[in-house]
C-alpha cells in the first residue's frame, strides 16, 4: 500500500511539474514587445496561452550577448523571442523547433527625419543594443565600413540617434515610436526605406517541449481576435506597406 501510494505521489509530481516551464527572455527593456517583468505585447501573449493550458511560466531574463547559448547555460524550457534566422554561433540551432509566427515586425534603419535617403555606405555609425546581431549591416561591419555604437539601454540608443551621436539605428520601429513618445521626440526618428529593410517575425522556440509547441500553434489559430486586439493596445505597426 505505501508502494502504491510512492508510485501515485511520483506520477503526480512528474504530472504537476510537467505543467511547469522556464520561458528564457531578453534582459533589456524593449516595449512594446518585451520588457519583463512589466506587462508587454510578448508577457500578455505568453500568459493568456499559459492559462488557457492550466501551465505556470516563469520567465527568466537572461543576457541579450549570451542569447545563442541559453539553451546551454540555463536551464530553460522554451526561448522567446526566437527566429530561424537567428542562427549565429548556435550549435543547437539543429535541434530547436519554432512555433507558427506570433506578430510580424520591421527590420529596418530608423534615421532623424532630416536625414532620409543617404545611401548605405554614407551610414558610418549604426547604434544598438548591446548584443543583438544586425544582420542586414554584417557586410559594412565586416569591411569597416561602418561602426557598431551598442548600449544596454534602448532609450540611450534612441536618444543618440535624436541629438545626432549615431547616423541610423538598429530598433525595431515600435519600440522606437515608444520611446520616442516618453522624450516628446515623436515623428523625430522614421524608418529610411532607402536602406536595408525587411519583414520578420517572432516564434516560440524549444528542444524538449514540441508537444506544447503544437498546442501554442493551435492556440495562435484560434485566437486571431485576441491577436489583433493585442497589436492595437500595444500600438504595434502594421507592416504590409513593407512586404
Amino acid at each position: 500500500m505505501k508502494l502504491l501510494f510512492l508510485i501515485l505521489a511520483i506520477s503526480i509530481g512528474w504530472a504537476t511539474s510537467a505543467k511547469e516551464y522556464i520561458i528564457g527572455v531578453q534582459n533589456t527593456s524593449y516595449f512594446p514587445l518585451y520588457d519583463f517583468p512589466n506587462p508587454s505585447h510578448t508577457k500578455e501573449l505568453l500568459d493568456a496561452f499559459a492559462s488557457y493550458k492550466g501551465y505556470t511560466f516563469t520567465y527568466v531574463s537572461l543576457p541579450v550577448k549570451r542569447t545563442n547559448y541559453w539553451y546551454q547555460e540555463n536551464a530553460i524550457d522554451f526561448k522567446y523571442p526566437d527566429n530561424t534566422r537567428w542562427t549565429n554561433g548556435r550549435s543547437v540551432y539543429p535541434l530547436l523547433k519554432f512555433s507558427l509566427p506570433t506578430v510580424e515586425l520591421l527590420a529596418a534603419a530608423m534615421v532623424p527625419i532630416d536625414k532620409v535617403g543617404r545611401k548605405r555606405d554614407e551610414i558610418k555609425l549604426l547604434g544598438t543594443i548591446f548584443g543583438f546581431h544586425p544582420t542586414m549591416w554584417l557586410d559594412l561591419l565586416e569591411t569597416g565600413n561602418t561602426k557598431l555604437v551598442e548600449s544596454p539601454s534602448t532609450l540611450n540608443v534612441v536618444k543618440q540617434a535624436v541629438h545626432g551621436y549615431v547616423d541610423a539605428i538598429n530598433i525595431e520601429p515600435n519600440v522606437v515610436n515608444h520611446y520616442l513618445r516618453l522624450l516628446n521626440q515623436e515623428g523625430a526618428l522614421v524608418v529610411d526605406k532607402s536602406l536595408p529593410y525587411e519583414v520578420y517575425t517572432y516564434h516560440l522556440s524549444t528542444i524538449r517541449y514540441p508537444d506544447v509547441l503544437k498546442e501554442f500553434d493551435q492556440f495562435l489559430l484560434n485566437n486571431q481576435a485576441f491577436l489583433e486586439q493585442l497589436k492595437a493596445k500595444y500600438k504595434i505597426l502594421d507592416v504590409s506597406e513593407y512586404k
